[in-house]
């Protein structure tokens, strides 16, 4: 189990790897929770790929050009444009 706690008695987050079975979620390691702590379960979902555009490319050509009114250089360049330059 993976977790953060900060001051101010508050937990960040905790990632616990677990099995659905018979309808309920069974932790993969021991938890430190008391008896029917209600927690908040994230289940990720793959992203589903178009039958046309199996590797994404097209999805990704479409935001070519989407920007309007940026310098010609921000594809090689867009740490400088979000960070600065480190050498100002």
């Amino acid at each position: 189990m993976a977790g953060l706690e900060c001051g101010w008695d508050r937990l960040v987050t905790t990632t616990v790897k677990a099995i659905y079975e018979d309808g309920v979620f069974k932790p993969k390691e021991p938890v430190s929770l008391d008896e029917r702590t209600e927690v908040e379960v994230t289940i990720p979902h793959a992203p589903q790929r178009s039958p046309d555009d199996p590797t994404g490319w097209k999805a990704i050509d479409s935001l070519v050009g989407i920007l309007q009114g940026t310098p010609s250089d921000v594809s090689e360049n867009h740490d400088k444009y979000l960070y600065g330059d480190p050498h100002d």
